[in-house]
Parts: C-alpha cells; structure tokens; sequence
C-alpha cells in the first residue's frame, strides 16, 4: 500500500496535483466554457415529420405550424445549461410572436408531466410545450445533445440550428432573426 507521503514527496507537489485536479474539475463542469452566442445556418432542408404530444394530451403535428417561424427547442429540466437560456427565450419569443413566430419547448424528460406542467407554470413561461419522453422527435434532428434548437421556416425547411445554451436577446442574435425573417 503506498503512502501518502509516497503519492506527494513534497508539499509543493501536493498542492500542484490538487490545483489540476480542481482545474479538470471546473473544466469539465463547463465553468470556463463560454457558449458561442450565434445561430448557425442549416442546409434549408425539409423538417421531419414530427407528431408532437402537447403537455396536457393534445397531439399536433409540426406540419400544422406550417406559414410560421418555429423555434423548435429540445430541453429537459434536470438540464442546467437548458434552464438556464429559458428566461432569455421567454423574451425572446414574446419579442418575435408578432412577427409569425411560434415557440414549441420539447421536453425530453422521462418525469410525470405533471412536473413539467409545475416548472413551466412556476416560471411564467408562455411559450407551447410538448413531451418527448423517449427521445423519437430529437432522435428526428439527429441530435442526442440538449438543449438544441432549430429554426424552421414558413415553408418548413429547418434554416438554423444552435448545439447548445445561448442568450437569445444578445444583439446579433435579434439581428440575425430580424435578418432571416426579412429575407423570408
């Protein structure tokens, strides 16, 4: 059995092996991970077919939101990164709404909905939410990762996507919108 005076021959050495471990620690919690703060463009390729579960019951489609923008974002409440860009598209969505926009959360959650249904009233979110318990709709995206977001336009092409959390009322990113809705 070795020491512990075997592990570190010299305080010094200690204590340098403790600041990495701390160091790969804050890494890998995404402490000094700055997310990019943009939206990047996709191939304007077809949406999926998508049958989506509203949380109370209804099913929809997301061929029905057809002639609108659709922020499509997958989330998940045991996600931090996910509930932390969620007030910012709160914002965001009722900035754009009148512009033809329509916001669809899908939750991922494996949980009761009535959880759900508790966080999404408890924040005062306004937007449209739906279940996806097993992951069929993301698995559409090809993605396994959240949160993720796509773009679709009028004509149901997905035209944007973003991998990650981002501040939706960052100014480039309302510019960019502004910009994509123009163009049409």
């Amino acid at each position: 059995m070795t020491s512990f005076r075997g592990l570190f021959p010299s305080p010094r050495r200690g204590v340098l092996y403790l600041l990495l471990l701390a160091f790969g620690y804050a890494l890998g919690m995404g402490i000094f991970y700055e997310p990019p703060n943009t939206v990047e463009a996709a191939e304007n390729e077809p949406a999926p077919k998508l049958i989506l579960h509203k949380l109370g019951g209804k099913k929809t489609s997301l061929e029905d939101y057809r002639g609108k923008w659709v922020f499509l974002n997958f989330w998940a409440t045991w996600c931090p990164p996910c509930l932390k860009e969620m007030p910012e598209m709160e914002e965001f969505y009722k900035k754009f709404k009148s512009k033809n926009l329509v916001m669809l959360a899908v939750s991922v959650d494996k949980d009761d909905p009535s959880k759900i249904a508790s966080f999404i009233k408890d924040h005062g979110y306004t937007f449209e939410v739906f279940l996806d318990p097993d992951g069929e709709s993301l698995d559409k995206f090809h993605t396994s990762k959240i949160p993720a977001t796509f773009i679709i336009n009028p004509k149901g092409e997905v035209v944007s996507q973003a991998a990650g959390p981002r501040e939706w009322m960052d100014p480039e990113i309302i510019k960019y919108f502004n910009d994509l809705m123009k163009k049409g």
